[in-house]
């Protein structure tokens, strides 16, 4: 596993096996005052970086030129922040509990996500490097110093004993325990999900032919897990799903369109603008469910190496 990074609460990197992805994961945690419109919940703010790894990267289309190259990175990493905060951090940490003082004092997560190189299924090594992040963040015990009529109404927490610290220089304020040691994760942070990208393939007529009478004619829908840059680019459509360890799917999203679907009725339709259809989709959905039970098996069996 990756040394902590000295100015993080908590950081990782993954290197999936296989393939040349290497993700860092960053997490900073500062004391902020809470928005008026969830003042007694905690702030998460995450920011994806991919200028690092230059060509080494694709999310499914290759670019000439380079100002093209850098819209298309802006735009990939706008789509990869986008999807990350619509399927994961929701479901992150227990926003409610990163409240130390309701209405003025909260935690603020920065969680910066850096891909130094990739080949395929970024937005799934995103969310391993972010998951894995959270886990490792550890952040200080703070209490808050409320005094009443203007005397302090606890000795103890006014004299700052073992190493507490105070922040602000006012009696009606805070104190963080210096002491690593008494340091804890974000509540929640175990159930934090993460996300497999199914990628749909549409099988040639040669494949579908063999196809016996005991298969649905749904089944012309090669999905592919844990695809390869290459693999993504031949897929008509993917599917992404953010599942949770307890395996409850907590979104999904899809990605592309057209290629060869299937009605209601089993015939089938061509061109772009189809939808998938439900049946399909409920099929992508359990694929990546099963998937995501080997994935946790083995993130907890290396302990988040």
């Amino acid at each position: 596993s990756a040394p902590p990074l000295i100015l993080s609460n908590g950081s990782s990197r993954v290197h999936l096996p296989g393939s040349t992805t290497d993700i860092l994961c960053s997490v900073k945690a500062d004391l902020v005052h809470p928005s008026s419109q969830n003042p007694n919940e905690g702030v998460v703010e995450l920011h994806v970086d991919l200028s690092l790894c230059g060509d080494g990267v694709s999310l499914g289309g290759a670019s000439s030129g380079a100002s093209k190259r850098r819209r298309q990175q802006r735009e990939q990493e706008s789509q990869v922040t986008s999807l990350l905060q619509r399927l994961v951090l929701p479901h992150a940490v227990n926003y409610k509990e990163l409240v130390i003082w309701p209405g003025r004092y909260v935690w603020r997560l920065a969680i910066d996500v850096v891909v130094l190189r990739c080949d395929g299924c970024v937005l799934d090594g995103a969310s391993i490097a972010l998951r894995e992040a959270i886990r490792e963040t550890k952040l200080p015990r703070v209490q808050s110093l409320v005094s009443l009529d203007g005397d302090n109404s606890n000795d103890d927490k006014s004299s700052n004993p073992n190493g507490m610290s105070s922040l602000g220089g006012r009696e009606n304020d805070l104190t963080v325990d210096g002491n690593i040691q008494n340091a804890l994760p974000p509540s929640g942070c175990q159930n934090c999900p993460l996300v497999v990208t199914v990628s749909v393939l549409s099988a040639p007529p040669s494949t579908t032919g063999a196809i016996t009478a005991s298969f649905s004619k749904r089944n012309r829908s090669i999905p592919i897990v844990d695809a390869r840059a290459e693999e993504e680019a031949c897929a008509s459509s993917r599917v992404c799903v953010s599942v949770d360890p307890s395996g409850m799917v907590c979104g999904v999203h899809t990605l592309g369109g057209g290629g060869v679907v299937l009605s209601d009725g089993g015939e089938e339709e061509n061109g772009a603008g189809s939808s998938m259809p439900f049946a399909v989709l409920g099929d992508i959905v359990t694929t990546a469910a099963m998937a995501s039970k080997n994935l946790y098996r083995l993130l907890d069996r290396g302990d988040g190496s």
